[in-house]
Order: structure tokens, then sequence, then C-alpha cells
């Protein structure tokens, strides 16, 4: 299916939309289905305009979110890509929203996405923050698909006790906290104990923490349709309540 005007026409009206996109556009978007897909990538990846005003500020969260609704395994490089964003400027939030829902994002994608996160997550060439959320997302898929919870968890934990590389070791830890594995207490402490987790990506206690507490809640934005993350998440749900 080829992408047609129209549709070319109303992802570029993205860039007007303000705070929450009119329904009929986003649903003509949707409707294109893949079509719509590579320009929504272009859109969505356009992190510069997260620093720009408003409305254009807003577009790369909208199409980002519509990518959640048509997008295949084709949106996991682009997005990572872009990771980490540029946060040096006066207002931070809608670049770290970005970057928080591109897991969920790829996470909502389920068990196509887990070979080539793992891809990825495993490959030093790419940046240690777009492994990381590579790895992250692989925690979504366990609460959009809960059958891959356990294989993913192990995998995880081979990983863990193979690698010598102390960065990744990080954030092999990162995302077993995230997954509330508890029984991997004792083994992540040990590696605590031992100096091969780096405190500065995240430190003993909030491990502990997150090990400790159940996961569900945290991991279940994966499965937010469209309109519930703009009633739940970010700037966009603040000026709804107001």
């Amino acid at each position: 299916m080829l992408l047609d005007f129209t549709t070319s026409d109303k992802i570029k009206q993205l860039q007007r939309e303000g705070l929450r996109p009119n329904e009929k556009l986003a649903a003509t978007i949707t409707r294109a289905g893949t079509a719509a897909q590579a320009q929504l990538i272009e859109l969505a990846t356009n992190v510069e305009l997260l620093h720009e005003d408003q409305p254009e500020c807003y577009a790369p969260i909208h199409a980002l979110r519509l990518l959640g609704e048509v997008g295949s395994t084709e949106i996991i490089e682009p997005l990572l890509r872009q990771i980490p964003v540029e946060l040096n400027y006066e207002d931070e939030r809608l670049p770290q929203l970005w970057a928080e829902e591109v897991p969920q994002i790829i996470g909502h994608l389920g068990e196509p996405a887990i070979e080539p996160l793992w891809r990825i997550a495993a490959d030093a060439a790419w940046p240690s923050a777009a492994r990381s959320s590579a790895l992250v997302a692989l925690t979504y898929i366990t609460a959009a698909v809960p059958e891959t919870r356990d294989p993913i968890v192990a995998e995880l934990r081979e990983r863990l006790a193979a690698t010598d590389d102390k960065a990744f070791a990080s954030h092999l830890v990162v995302a077993l906290a995230n997954l509330g594995v508890k029984d991997a207490y004792a083994e992540i402490m040990g590696l605590y104990r031992a100096g091969k987790i780096d405190q500065a990506i995240i430190p003993a206690g909030a491990v502990r923490q997150l090990l400790l507490t159940d996961s569900a809640k945290r991991l279940a934005c994966v499965n937010h349709p469209l309109w519930e993350r703009y009633d739940q998440h970010g700037p966009f749900s603040q000026e709804r309540d107001a």
C-alpha cells in the first residue's frame, strides 16, 4: 500500500497539532497502516523538534505514539539510534518523555522485537544508552506478552553471568531490576560487592528497591492504547487536567 498525498499531508499536520492531535487526524493516519510508517519514523526521529517552540515540539511524540499503532520491527533501529537524546536545553521534559516512551512503543511490538533487541543490546558498536534502552524494551515485552518473561529473564541472567563488560553488566542489572526478579537479589548484590556493577549507572539501593517490588505497575504502560497515553503521560495529561 502506497502512502497517498492525503495521508502524507496529514502526517505533516502533526507539527501543527499542539498537545493532543485531532482524533480524526490520528484515525486517518492509522488507517494507512504500515504505509504511513516511513514518514512517521522520519518525524518521530526528528528529535531536534523536541526543543522547538509549541506546537512543533510535540510532533515527534505524536509520531512516536502513532508508530505504536501502525509500526513493525523496522522502527526499532531508527528509534534507538536517537538515544541518548540531547538534554542540554532549558526544558528537558519532552526529550525525557520521548526517551522513556521509545522502549514502551518498541515493547508493544511483542515477540517479533525480541531478536533485533538482543542483537542491538549485545553490539558494542551501539551507544551504551541505546543498548540499555533495548534491554528495557525487552522488559516491556514481558508485560505485552507474559509468556516471554521466563525466557527473557533467563537470557538476562545468562548474559550477566558471562559478561566482563562492567557497563553492559550494569544495564543487564537495570533490566532485571525493572522486572523485579527477586531470586536474582543475592547474585546481583554479590556483583556490587565485587565491584562489577557501576553505581553511577544504577545504585545498589535503587536495585534493592526495584528487585523487591512488583514490576507489573511500572511495566503496564506498554499496554496503554493511544489515547490513554495522552490521558496519563507527561504534559499532555497535566494540561488536560488543568
